[in-house]
């Protein structure tokens, strides 16, 4: 018990660290637990497995409420294509590299299996803290996870009932198939009664949720399958709106304890190899999944008509090793014994590997690093010249609503935009565009941007708009934001905010009068 008391111990000093400091939690806890493992030893190493074990549990029911299928349901094809194409690339690049670092076809069939999923905690927990859920690359990601999460699972039976013969794989996926049915079905009438009818009070709604999770693993437990199956089942009966929202709160402080529990034990679980060639393995097939993620996801979600930079972010959230590979390697190397430690370290190591650079990589700058390279990349020179126009920086998925009007009424409008599916669209429109980064000097120069005689900016991150305000010191700049505190920066660099929200709610209410108003001159008096 001493180990897992330091485990405590170093996870909330390094998660308080990390949100002091504003800095990513997830390498301060991972370098804690490997401290811890240098005085663990092999024989201790069953508490941290149950430690890791607890951790994952609660995490993938965690993760599951945010799992709803009805996030995705128009992109249902898309989230397929993804799924499938990314689950069996993944794992055969990952199978031939594996072969070549040395491994034989047992073993290499483990390491490429777990390189085909992503991690459903992780990528979750990111979108959730970037607000982009609801998000049309957001909503693909999520597909894609608990599409390629249901794979996993499925896999985890097969392996694990294949020695056993075909008759125990067959009761293990009716089993598993009689898990979900019974998610499905709490989470569409059960659930919704239970919680949203009765007006529960916090602590006994909490109880209620944890019920809910211990139902389900029991359930697991008793069909044979694996638990965090019924963590997973567990979380998706309560993955419906508004439920997911009231389970979130409810549920937020324990995530984070037991985000710092998983990642500690993960980290002293892995520790540092006896090998350092085991150590180099691990991150040189970390780094072909990365490198091989982001351009793959891209290619299939562009091709079915989400936006390049979407497109990429959605890449890149996707270039990790997920959690599950850690039960396959714990059921491959402990309950069947067909691969290695080494082998079940090398897996831990590409998920702490990849899972601590994910975190790093998926940022704004990274993405707009890798538009550099976008087969449609290409630099307009039409509009060089232009003057007297209005200038939007930025046009994403509302933008037409903003410029019909203009062009409408007479207005010269020309659009900046580094997406190239965005600029497609726009010249099949015949909207003059350019292709850019909107916070660019050289592209504002480009644009026109000091002989403008507005200037719009709907840039995703209202700091990207800074840039602007500093360049045009004398130009009236609209800027979208999101928050008050941005827009109290926004104004007090000469800029003039516009809430979204407000922005938002003023449009439906123009809606909202002209609706009444038809309905009450079509009805009778």
């Amino acid at each position: 018990m001493t180990e897992i008391t330091v485990l405590l111990l170093i996870a909330a000093t390094g998660f308080g660290i990390a949100r002091r400091f504003q800095i990513p939690v997830i390498p301060f806890l991972l370098l804690g637990g490997i401290t811890v493992s240098t005085f663990v030893s092999h024989e201790n190493t069953i508490d941290l497995q149950r430690a890791l074990e607890l951790g994952l549990t609660f995490l993938v029911f965690a993760s599951g409420i945010e799992l709803n299928p009805q996030r995705f349901g128009h992109q249902k094809k898309t989230v397929i294509w993804v799924g499938v194409v990314q689950f069996f690339a993944a794992g055969l690049v990952g199978f031939f590299v594996a072969q070549a670092l040395g491994f034989e076809a047992k073993s290499a069939l483990y390491l490429a299996f777990a390189l085909s999923t992503s991690s459903t905690l992780v990528v979750v927990r990111l979108l959730s803290q970037g607000r982009q859920m609801a998000e049309p690359f957001g909503r693909l990601v999520v597909g894609v996870l608990l599409f390629q999460d249901v794979l996993m699972i499925l896999l985890i039976i097969l392996i694990a009932r294949v020695p056993h013969g075909a008759l125990a794989v067959f009761q293990g996926i009716i089993s598993t198939a009689i898990l979900g049915g019974l998610a499905l079905a709490s989470q569409r009438w059960f659930v919704p009664w239970f919680i949203l009818r009765r007006n529960l009070e916090n602590e006994i709604l909490l109880l209620v949720v944890l019920a809910q999770l211990f139902f389900f693993t029991g359930l697991a437990n008793l069909l044979s399958i694996p638990t965090i199956a019924g963590a997973f089942a567990a979380g998706l009966a309560l993955s419906s709106f508004p439920i997911n929202g009231i389970v979130r709160a409810l549920l937020s402080s324990l995530n984070d304890f037991f985000l710092a529990i998983f990642f500690t034990a993960l980290g002293a679980f892995v520790g540092i190899p006896d090998d350092p060639i085991i150590l180099i393995k691990g991150i040189v097939l970390g780094l072909i999944l990365i490198t091989l993620t982001p351009p793959l996801v891209a290619a299939i979600a562009e091709h079915f008509g989400l936006s390049s930079r979407n497109a990429i972010e959605a890449g890149i959230l996707l270039a990790q090793s997920s959690e599950f590979s850690l039960v396959l390697g714990i059921t491959g190397h402990i309950t069947l014994g067909e691969i290695s430690r080494d082998v079940l370290g090398i897996i831990a190591w590409v998920a702490a590997f990849t899972m601590t650079l994910t975190p790093l990589l998926a940022n704004d700058r990274v993405t707009r690093w890798l538009m550099h390279f976008h087969p449609g990349r290409r630099k307009s020179r039409e509009t060089l010249g232009i003057e007297d126009h209005i200038l939007v920086l930025g046009f994403g998925t509302g933008g037409m609503w903003v410029i019909k009007p203009l062009i409408a009424a007479g207005h010269t409008v020309l659009v900046v935009d580094d997406d190239p599916v965005v600029i497609e669209h726009l010249n099949q429109a015949k909207v003059r565009c350019l292709r850019g980064d909107g916070s660019d000097i050289k592209v504002l120069q480009e644009a026109g941007a000091d002989r403008a005689k507005l200037v719009i900016s709907s840039m995703r991150r209202a700091n990207e708009a800074k840039t602007v305000l500093s360049y045009l010191r004398d130009k009236p700049v609209i800027v979208r934001v999101f928050e008050t505190a941005d827009a109290a920066v926004i104004k007090q660099q000469g800029g003039i905010p516009i809430m979204n929200s407000d922005a938002s709610a003023a449009k439906f209410m123009e809606w909202f009068q002209k609706t009444g108003r038809a309905t009450s001159t079509e009805s009778p008096a």
